[in-house]
């Protein structure tokens, strides 16, 4: 995949926030990620040139969960407020570690293996557990 077909992509899947390109303050390629990492949180995530290609190939491969996974690990594996969102994350982790064992299409089909998603504390989970503590 080029830059140009992975900017195509993410474009036609209406991944990043309206852009103005008269606009000097507007920034382009930034992931719209309102309400995903903690409830009435407006967050974007900046995707560099030099990145597009692997958000895009994600976003192939798992969907808006391959996007969920890499604005994770850019920001030291950060955990949402909501379980669904951390379960995403953590089973394209899983799937990513499979793929790495799985050369082949035909042992990827055939490869057994079950594991738990979604048991991650989020950092608001963590917070709260720490405030349970202090008190």
């Amino acid at each position: 995949m080029t830059k140009e077909e992975a900017q195509k992509l993410l474009d036609a899947a209406d991944v990043f926030y309206d852009c103005d390109p008269e606009d000097p303050e507007d920034e382009p390629n930034v992931l719209n990620q309102n309400d995903t990492w903690g409830w009435a949180l407006a967050m974007g995530e900046k995707v560099p040139d030099e990145c597009l290609i692997e958000v895009a190939n994600l976003f192939r491969q798992y969907g808006d969960a391959g996007i969920l996974y890499w604005v994770s690990k850019r920001n030291d594996n950060m955990r949402s407020q909501f379980n669904d969102i951390n379960r995403k994350i953590d089973f394209v982790e899983h799937e990513i570690e499979i793929r790495k064992k799985c050369n082949t299409s035909s042992k990827l089909a055939f490869y057994k293996t079950s594991y738990t998603i979604g048991e991650k504390p989020s950092l608001f989970e963590k917070i709260k557990t720490f405030l349970k503590l202090v008190r």
